[in-house]
């Protein structure tokens, strides 16, 4: 082959290469990426920690010895079922005076008042919320437990049982959670530990709780103005832990000191999600806007005006104004406009101008700089 061939050949493959890169890159620079919109929702959220307060009632060790559980983690009980045992040597003086302490309740039942349970306690009133039947009940199984040197464990209420104690325990109390101010809330930390599987208890060791799975509440701590969109004695919709369950509780309070503000809620719904939990992530929603959601990236200013373009049905790109409602990270919700007649698209007022907007189903350009108004697009 003559040099002058070979020269030619170079150059027509050399060509080739390049239109087809040159086309390549036209035809690369030329996808737009296109969204098709629908409708959707958006959540103002107020993200705080919440501080779950629980109707609950601690057992604690009186005497040294071997621990012994009935119920796991989380089952259900009724009052004064036997759910634990401590078993100890010295167990017959300290069941005898809890014996005298039923004698003497039952013999003093019309003048019962309302404490609770907790065995070696020494307190001549913790029996008074029992009836008759439960005390024979009780008084009857401790005569058979002095037998087997084993101090009995009676459930003070009906509730769950929790063996996962937080060291919040004496701290937060459900008596007076109405009276919190948020200094009381700040810094808090919690001392963790399950009791379930420690069987060598010293005297003074917690055992075992039982919470009342019917009512409980969150105290958390928001700024005076977002406090401004609550109102005492209405509802808050509220989420846990980035669960999607939302949920309705009741504003008790709204204290106030200093810059900020102590929300005090009350729930009787998704306790057994949390019931064994003290401080939780939250979810305050305090406003859901309905409209068309749009990703932020195809949201432009054009000539003063907020908008989006559009691909329509002849394939010409056309900018339409907008009305953003709300946003979060990554979308607006933008109003439909008001809608004169089904299938058209609604109309927006801006200063005092009306304009047609989006509607579902347009087909939005989510790259705005690679087209402009007017362009015929594939």
């Amino acid at each position: 082959m003559s040099r002058k061939k070979k020269f030619f050949r170079n150059s027509i493959i050399i060509f080739s290469i390049v239109f087809l890169l040159l086309y390549a890159f036209q035809k690369y620079n030329s996808i737009i990426d296109i969204k098709v919109v629908e409708q959707g929702k958006l959540e103002d959220v107020i993200k705080t920690s919440g501080v779950i307060i629980k109707d609950e009632v601690v057992l604690k060790a009186k005497c040294s010895g071997e621990s012994k559980y009935y119920y796991n983690e989380g089952d259900k009980v009724y009052k004064g079922l036997y759910i634990a045992d401590i078993i100890t040597a010295n167990s017959s003086q300290q069941i005898d005076d809890e014996i005298k302490l039923i004698d003497e309740e039952i013999k003093n039942i019309a003048n019962r008042g309302k404490s609770v349970i907790t065995i070696g306690s020494g307190s001549g009133s913790k029996y008074s919320t029992y009836n008759q039947t439960e005390l024979n009940n009780l008084r009857a199984q401790l005569v058979k437990a002095k037998d087997s040197n084993k101090i009995p464990f009676y459930s003070p209420k009906s509730g769950f049982v929790t063996y996962c104690f937080d060291g919040l325990e004496d701290i937060m109390k459900f008596n007076s959670v109405d009276d919190i101010m948020p200094e009381r809330l700040l810094n808090l930390t919690t001392d963790e530990m399950n009791t379930f599987h420690i069987r060598n208890i010293n005297s003074g060791d917690n055992l075992v709780k039982v919470i009342n799975n019917f009512y409980y509440y969150v105290v958390c701590v928001v700024s005076n103005e977002e406090a401004k969109l609550f109102k005492e004695n209405s509802y808050a919709s509220v989420r846990f832990n980035n669960d999607n369950e939302k949920i309705y509780g009741w504003i008790n309070n709204i204290n106030t000191d200093g810059e900020n503000s102590v929300l005090v809620i009350s729930f009787n719904d998704f306790f057994y999600e949390i019931y064994n939990k003290r401080i939780v992530d939250i979810d305050l929603i305090t406003n859901v806007h309905e409209g068309i959601i749009i990703q932020k990236e195809a949201v432009v200013e054009r000539d003063g005006l907020t908008g989006v373009y559009i691909k329509d049905i002849s394939n010409i790109i056309k900018f339409l104004p907008v009305e953003i409602l709300s946003s979060d990270d990554k979308y607006y919700i933008v109003s439909q406009g008001k809608i004169i007649s089904n299938g058209k698209r609604g109309i927006i007022k801006i200063e005092d101008t009306y304009y047609n907007t989006v509607k579902t189903f347009d087909k939005v350009v989510l790259d705005v700089d690679k087209v402009y108004e007017g362009e015929i697009v594939d």
